[in-house]
C-alpha cells in the first residue's frame, strides 16, 4: 500500500498534467465544503464521456501526442516551402502578415466561445470549452506543461482543418497553400505567445520584447486584462485584432450562437476567404 502511495505521488511530480488532475480534484472538493456553484467545478467533478465527445468533464490535462504535431509541422512547412519557390519572397512575408491577422481574428471568435458557460453542455465544444475555463483557475497550467504538449492540444482540430483544406479547396493555388499552411504555424505561435503571457520572466527576453513593443505578441499586462472576471474582453492570443474583437462583443453582439457560427465558419473558410484577399492584394500591387 505505501509503495502505491509512494509510486503514485512520484509520478505526479514528474508528470504536469498529473500534478494539475490533482489540483483540480482539490478545488472540486472544496468547492463542495463551501458549496461553490461555479459551472466550471460541476462539469470538471464529472467523468467525460466518449472522451469528452458527448460529454465535458475529467480528466482535463492530459499528455497529448507529438506525432501529429511534427506531422503537421512537415505538411505545412512542405506546403509553405512549395508556394515560395512557385512565387517569391515578398508575396511570402505578405502572406505571413495575412496569416497573422486572420488566425488573431479566428483566435478571438475561439476565445469566446470556449469561454463561454453555457457553451460547457454542447457535445464536441464541451470539453476544449472545459480546460479553456479551468485555465482560469489555474493561469499558469501553460507553463508547467511541455510546450509540445501545448501545441498537442490542436492536434484534432490542426489534422480536421488540414483535411478539410486539401478536400475543399485548391491547392494548386500557391496562395492557398500559403494560407493553409501559415495557418498552422500562426496556431502554434500564438500558443507560444499565450505561454509567454503567463511567464513573467520573459519581459526579460529581448526578442519577445521586441515582438511585444511591434505589436506582434500579447502584452503580459494585456492579457492580465482578460484574466480579471468577468473575462469579457482582449480574447485574442496575439492581440493585433483585440480592438475589432472587443467592439464587435461589446457594441454588436454577445449572443453565443452568433460567435459559435462564426467561428465554425471563419475555422472552415477562413483559408479560402484569407486567399482571395491576398490574391487580390498581389494583382493590385502587381506581385502576382
Amino acid at each position: 500500500m505505501c509503495k502505491n502511495v509512494t509510486t503514485t505521488t512520484a509520478s505526479i511530480k514528474k508528470d504536469p498534467n498529473a500534478t494539475l488532475e490533482a489540483k483540480v480534484a482539490e478545488l472540486i472538493a472544496k468547492a463542495k465544503e463551501t458549496k461553490d456553484d461555479d459551472p466550471v467545478l460541476k462539469v470538471a467533478s464529472l467523468p467525460k464521456l466518449y472522451d469528452g465527445a458527448l460529454r465535458a468533464g475529467t480528466p482535463i490535462y492530459v499528455a497529448r501526442s507529438h506525432i501529429p504535431v511534427f506531422l503537421l509541422a512537415a505538411i505545412c512547412g512542405g506546403c509553405v516551402a512549395w508556394s515560395i519557390y512557385e512565387t517569391n519572397l515578398a508575396v511570402f512575408a505578405l502572406c505571413v502578415v495575412g496569416a497573422l491577422v486572420g488566425y488573431d481574428m479566428l483566435s478571438g471568435f475561439l476565445h469566446i466561445v470556449f469561454d463561454n458557460p453555457d457553451n460547457l453542455y454542447i457535445p464536441i465544444l464541451g470539453q476544449p470549452c472545459l480546460e479553456f475555463q479551468m485555465h482560469h483557475h489555474f493561469p499558469t497550467d501553460l507553463v508547467q506543461r511541455d510546450f509540445l504538449d501545448v501545441c498537442g492540444d490542436l492536434n484534432l482540430v490542426g489534422l480536421t482543418l488540414m483535411g478539410f483544406t486539401f478536400a475543399a479547396f485548391d491547392v494548386s493555388d500557391p496562395i492557398v497553400r500559403f494560407m493553409g499552411g501559415l495557418k498552422m504555424f500562426m496556431a502554434y505561435y500564438g500558443q507560444f505567445s499565450h505561454r509567454s503571457a503567463h511567464t513573467p520572466s520573459t519581459a526579460n527576453d529581448k526578442i519577445i520584447s521586441a515582438l511585444r513593443n511591434a505589436g506582434l505578441m500579447i502584452p503580459l499586462d494585456k492579457h492580465r486584462s482578460h484574466h480579471r472576471p468577468p473575462h469579457d474582453k482582449d480574447f485574442c492570443l496575439v492581440g493585433v485584432c483585440n480592438p475589432l474583437i472587443n467592439f464587435l462583443y461589446h457594441s454588436v453582439t454577445r449572443n453565443r450562437f452568433f460567435w459559435i457560427v462564426g467561428f465554425f465558419a471563419y475555422g472552415l473558410f477562413g483559408v479560402k476567404i484569407e486567399a482571395m484577399l491576398m490574391q487580390k492584394l498581389f494583382t493590385t500591387v502587381g506581385l502576382m
